[in-house]
């Protein structure tokens, strides 16, 4: 059981030491991934995708799926998890500029249209 905790650790002083050294605010929390140069995806630019609800979205709205929805998404220049993590925290920026406040990077995964749906958590 120490292993566990001890590669658990590890993980998340690794990713922390990486995103210290990008400057970035999001955090990298799919530790499923070993190395930020590590290829996730098939080569090539991927467009990844944030939705959030709008700030002005009430509880009403949030309980009854009413809710305005805002998509924001940037393009990955690979499918290195360097890359994939630029496009997140690009998502980011232009999410929080709209009040969202999510930062924690969960998953990432394909849609049908070829684009890539973001998962963030706080």
């Amino acid at each position: 059981m120490n292993t566990v905790v001890d590669t658990t650790e590890q993980s998340i002083q690794y990713w922390g030491e990486q995103q210290d050294a990008l400057g970035y605010e999001t955090v990298w929390s799919m530790w499923e991934f070993t190395d930020i140069d590590q290829n996730v995806l098939k080569p090539g630019v991927r467009r990844i995708c944030y939705k959030f609800y709008s700030q002005d979205a009430t509880v009403e709205e949030l309980m009854d799926g009413t809710a305005e929805m805002i998509e924001v998404s940037a393009f990955a220049a690979s499918g290195r998890v360097r890359d994939l993590w630029t496009a997140a925290e690009s998502c980011f920026q232009q999410a929080k500029a709209q009040g969202d406040w999510h930062k924690f990077i969960e998953d990432i995964e394909a849609r049908e249209d070829g684009s890539f749906e973001l998962t963030m958590g706080s």
